[in-house]
């Protein structure tokens, strides 16, 4: 398993963009968190758009290579 270190609460768990599933917990700097909605490749399919939904309830969407680490929780 991979680890990942964020600013403002140190080493998390953390996978490739490519792995991340519908229903994921993201865990970003500062321990901000958001749900994974849909994961949409993109048409070269080095990359892939995730649709997130924030803890203040607000959706988004994130492009992300599929190599990055985004920490995970567990």
């Amino acid at each position: 398993m991979s680890f990942l270190q964020l600013q403002g609460i140190g080493s998390v768990p953390a996978k490739q963009a490519g792995e991340i599933k519908i229903g994921d917990t993201l865990i970003w700097n500062y321990g901000y968190k958001s749900m994974v909605k849909n994961v949409t490749e993109t048409k070269t399919k080095k990359s892939i758009i995730v649709t997130i939904l924030e803890d203040d309830g607000n959706i988004y969407e994130r492009r992300m290579t599929k190599t990055r680490l985004v920490g995970i929780a567990m």
